[in-house]
């Protein structure tokens, strides 16, 4: 039954892709904890690591908000270069955007709507 839900059967990135794709954010935010004492090093890496995610991934929007929460301080502590590549990476979306499953089909509350109506 399709119930119009646009969630791909397949994703679309390739294993080495997605590999590539993980790899680069662990690494990320393993540097981004390291050097948390120098701001400007990690602005540094956040923009390498957005760069080649947009490229490995194939330019998702997503990642543009992730690199400005990446820029605000305190939220590097979170990893997530790594969340939102994983995401990308084994759902071809972020989980959790979009449709929440199956819903029932709108009911007709125009001018028919009274002709089912059961009277007492």
């Amino acid at each position: 039954m399709d119930d119009g839900a646009k969630t791909p059967l397949t994703v679309p990135y390739s294993w080495p892709r997605r590999i590539a794709a993980i790899a680069i954010a662990v690494v990320s935010d393993i540097v981004n904890a390291i050097f948390i004492w120098a701001p400007p090093v990690v602005m540094g890496i956040d923009v390498v690591t957005a760069i080649l995610l947009w490229v490995v991934l194939g330019r998702p929007k997503v990642l543009l908000p992730v690199f400005v929460a990446e820029a605000i301080p305190g939220v590097g502590l979170v990893p997530l270069w790594t969340l939102v590549a994983g995401g990308l990476a084994f759902f071809g979306r972020i989980p959790g955007r979009g449709r929440m499953g199956a819903t029932a089909p709108p009911t007709d509350q125009g001018a028919n709507a009274d002709r089912h109506r059961t009277l007492p």
